[in-house]
Formats: C-alpha cells, sequence, structure tokens
C-alpha cells in the first residue's frame, strides 16, 4: 500500500544496503536512496547522485547564460523561477553527497518555493498586467513558509509524508497547467508544441523512474554495478533538468512572443533557445 512504501522509505536502512560511515557520519535524512553510500569516495556519500544533481543546477543558470541578450526582457518572475531550480540543484548535491538531515533540507526547502513560483507564473502567464497581484503572491509565500516549517521541523515518517504531500500539492496543479497550456497553443506553433510536449514527457517519465527506484532497490540492486548507473541519478535527475528547462523555456518564449509581443524566436535543438527576430525588431 502507500502508506507501506511511505513508512518503509522513511528509514536510512530501507534501501536494504547496511549504511557506511564515510567523512559526514551515519545519515540522519529521512531517506537515504538506492546508490550504495561512499562506494567512489569517502568524502561523497551518493557521488552520482550528487553529481548529476549539478544537471538541476545547470537547468536554472544555463536560460540564463545563454540569453543574456534578453535578460532586458526578463520579468521577476522568471528571474526567480530559473534561480530557484538552480538552488535546488545545489542542495541536491550537499543531500546526496552527505545525506544529513540539514542538507536534505537544502533540497527539499527550495524545491518548495520552487514550485510555488512556478505555479504563480503558470497562473499569471496570459495577461500582461498581474491577474491576481498582490493577494496571490502572498498567499503563496504564506504556503511555502508553512511547508517549510512542515518540512523542517519533524522527522522520520511525518516528515517524508509531510514534504511530499505539500509538494505534490503545488506540483500536481502545475502539471495540470502546463498541460491546459499546451491543449490551448495554436497549431503553427510547431516548434513551442514539440518543445512542451517532449518537457512534459520528460518530466512524467522522471516521476515514474523515481518511483521504480524508490520502490524496487532490493531488486535493481541485483543488477550489475547499479550503484554506479542508477535510476535516481540517470534518470530522475537527467529527466527532470530536461524536463524543466524544456517547459519553462517554452512558457517563458510564449509569454514573450504571445502577451508581451516582443520579437523573439524559438531556434535550435540541443538545447533550444530564444533569439531576438531582427526582422521584426
Amino acid at each position: 500500500s502507500f502508506q507501506r512504501v511511505i513508512c518503509v522509505a522513511m528509514s536510512p536502512q530501507s534501501n536494504g544496503i547496511p549504511p557506511l560511515d564515510g567523512w559526514w557520519g551515519p545519515p540522519t535524512a529521512t531517506i537515504d536512496w538506492c546508490e550504495e553510500n561512499y562506494v567512489v569516495t569517502p568524502y561523497i556519500a551518493e557521488f552520482f547522485n550528487s553529481l548529476s544533481s549539478l544537471l538541476i543546477s545547470a537547468a536554472g543558470l544555463l536560460p540564463l547564460f545563454l540569453h543574456r541578450s534578453l535578460w532586458h526582457l526578463l520579468e521577476t518572475r522568471f528571474l526567480l523561477a530559473f534561480l530557484s531550480v538552480s538552488v535546488v540543484g545545489f542542495g541536491s548535491v550537499a543531500f546526496h553527497g552527505t545525506l544529513q538531515f540539514r542538507h536534505q533540507m537544502w533540497d527539499e526547502v527550495p524545491m518548495l518555493w520552487t514550485v510555488v513560483v512556478i505555479l504563480y507564473c503558470l497562473l499569471e502567464q496570459h495577461t500582461r498586467e498581474p491577474r491576481f497581484g498582490l493577494p496571490l503572491s502572498l498567499v503563496f509565500a504564506a504556503y511555502a513558509l508553512f511547508a517549510t516549517w512542515a518540512t523542517s521541523q519533524q522527522d522520520g515518517s511525518a516528515q517524508w509524508f509531510s514534504f511530499h504531500t505539500l509538494f505534490a500539492a503545488c506540483e500536481l496543479p502545475a502539471l495540470f497547467l502546463v498541460w491546459r497550456f499546451f491543449a490551448g497553443l495554436d497549431s503553427s506553433e510547431v516548434a513551442l508544441r514539440t518543445l512542451m510536449k517532449r518537457g512534459f514527457f520528460a518530466y512524467l517519465f522522471a516521476i515514474v523512474v523515481w518511483l521504480t527506484d524508490l520502490n524496487f532497490c532490493g531488486q535493481l540492486q541485483l543488477l550489475p554495478a547499479y550503484s554506479y548507473w542508477n535510476l535516481h541519478a540517470f534518470g530522475w535527475h537527467m529527466l527532470t533538468s530536461c524536463g524543466l528547462y524544456a517547459m519553462m523555456l517554452g512558457i517563458w518564449y510564449h509569454r514573450l512572443k504571445c502577451v508581451l509581443e516582443a520579437p523573439v524566436r524559438l531556434v535550435g535543438l540541443f538545447p533550444p533557445r530564444l533569439v531576438l527576430d531582427e526582422k521584426k525588431a
């Protein structure tokens, strides 16, 4: 049952692997993932999970780096969205690298604030002036503060359940709004539709991979050298990075072009990016 999954997953020994105490000591986080601890170096608990977390940071920083010529068109909401995703990545590096509870919060608390910012962007996407204004910002800030408290001031199964419930309460509506946004796109927007579809399904598949690694760790560990290519690192982290980059870029592009009427075009595949349309500028 779902409750059994939650209760089993919260224990540092839940992956069935005897924990090894490296530089950071015994794990104090409420979850120890399926990658074996300290198998590469005694200084990093989950080497590949930690290393692959940098992909998440790249998903947030790359749009800012690639679009330096468009910074004058970058609204604060999108700046916060990109930066918050990068903070999640760096927090995930710390979490997986140490498996300490305090560093787990460096990962999970930014995730709560990031999903709130992205949900705000989606709700305010289609009008030049804010539809909901300051009240929506205050409600979301209050929610994020409560979620921060509920996540950081508990431990064990209560902490695990609180974080994932409060995160999903914003994640699922955000995914629904992304799907509705995609469904409402004009058929002539071929490049944007392709980008959003790829991003959406990459993120959905990432969730499936995350659940697989979490719930079938014992079976996966029977595979040769699984810790070196585990699904959390090379599935969840990689796919969420690609999905977040694609969806956030697509939403930003649509707002610039269709709402703010900026002369921009969507070009490229690896990675897709925005450029000024010289013919319309």
